[in-house]
């Protein structure tokens, strides 16, 4: 079958994230291209191809696990700018792909780039229902009604330092009435929340949208598919201003999962007892691991000597504080030695 044509590439630096691939001291960010279609996008590795159609994308702009940012140090400058995939391909475990520029200089400008080609493919014309204005500086409009709609990217002015160019930015259609009509709702928003609506009398979630408008605060009600709720998110989070609005209502990062579960598991008496039992030096180069310095920094850090900390590593390493990732006593935190170190941050 023929493909359709291609809408955005983006070059730059990728790697495969697996539990897997995080262990293998061998993995490191190759050389790398996605080619965006009007149906699929193409992960394009030096000795592997990935499609992946639409359906197939789970998630997008989420924080990759530390590990595979630890790699990128390798082979990238800096990493402070990168993309993220979760793909769910059939008959196949879940795994993520990051992707990051060359340099970092432009590096944001042409991931966003690819995000908004993207992002047009995934959300235009979709269906969704509306209830605009249903509240006005506080005062319920009766008038404003659930109405049928779906999303739009518009050419709106938006001023870049002294100059203002058009840009296509995503915005909400009513169908339903006699005219079309077309909202700014990503815009000048004050807050963000997930809601229940009754709506053709079954119990919806939607999103309540508050924004600013002529110095009164206006309250709308989205329903979006759930499939696409998380785009719509990750479009507010990554491509606007506002993610602080919409930040709580993202997934967890597999990281902040990982350490709430460890948490959970340690109880402070516990995390006390351990931390006790850690020399003063132990506890200082965890804590210095914690808040990022690396493993090859810590002998001018702490005033030791090589072998002195590497002694301290290995030691770390076999009471499962600290994992191996590189050969030469490149380590980073367990969950339990993330879990004790935070204690000893936070009650030392």
């Amino acid at each position: 079958m023929a493909k359709s044509k291609i809408i955005a590439t983006f070059k730059g630096k990728g790697v495969i994230v697996t539990p897997y691939t995080l262990r293998d001291p061998f993995t490191k960010w190759k050389n790398f291209q996605m080619q965006l279609y009007e149906d699929s996008i193409e992960f394009i590795f030096e000795n592997k191809v990935i499609e992946a159609s639409f359906d197939q994308i789970d998630d997008m702009g989420f924080e990759l696990p530390r590990k595979a940012l630890e790699i990128a140090k390798n082979n990238l400058d800096d990493i402070s700018v990168y993309g993220s995939f979760k793909l769910n391909p059939p008959d196949e475990d879940k795994f993520s792909i990051g992707f990051a520029p060359e340099a970092s200089i432009y590096g944001e400008t042409t991931i966003n780039a690819f995000l908004k080609k993207l992002f047009q493919q995934l959300l235009n014309k979709k269906e969704i229902k509306l209830q605009y204005a249903r509240i006005v500086g506080g005062s319920v409009d009766i008038a404003s009604e659930w109405e049928d709609g779906c999303f739009v990217f518009a050419k709106k002015p938006v001023k870049k330092g002294v100059s203002v160019i058009e840009e296509m930015v995503l915005a909400v259609a009513v169908t339903s009435g006699d005219k079309p009509k077309v909202y700014d709702l990503f815009n000048n928003i004050e807050s963000v929340s997930l809601e229940t609506k009754k709506i053709d009398e079954e119990d919806k979630e939607v999103l309540e949208i508050k924004q600013l408008r002529g110095g009164e605060t206006v309250n709308s009600y989205i329903h979006i598919p759930s499939t696409k709720l998380l785009y719509v998110l990750r479009y507010i989070s990554k491509l606007t201003k506002y993610h602080n609005t919409i930040k709580s209502l993202l997934p967890k990062s597999e990281d902040d999962l990982d350490s709430e579960m460890a948490v959970e598991s340690w109880s402070g008496d516990k995390l006390k007892n351990e931390v006790e039992q850690l020399a003063p030096e132990e506890q200082e180069i965890l804590t210095a691991i914690y808040t990022g310095i690396t493993s090859l920094e810590l002998p001018g850090m702490m005033g030791m000597d090589i072998d002195e900390v590497e002694k301290v590593l290995e030691k770390l390493i076999d009471q499962g504080f600290l994992d191996l990732v590189r050969i030469r006593k490149e380590t980073d935190l367990t969950e339990k030695g993330r879990a004790v170190t935070n204690f000893i941050i936070t009650n030392f």
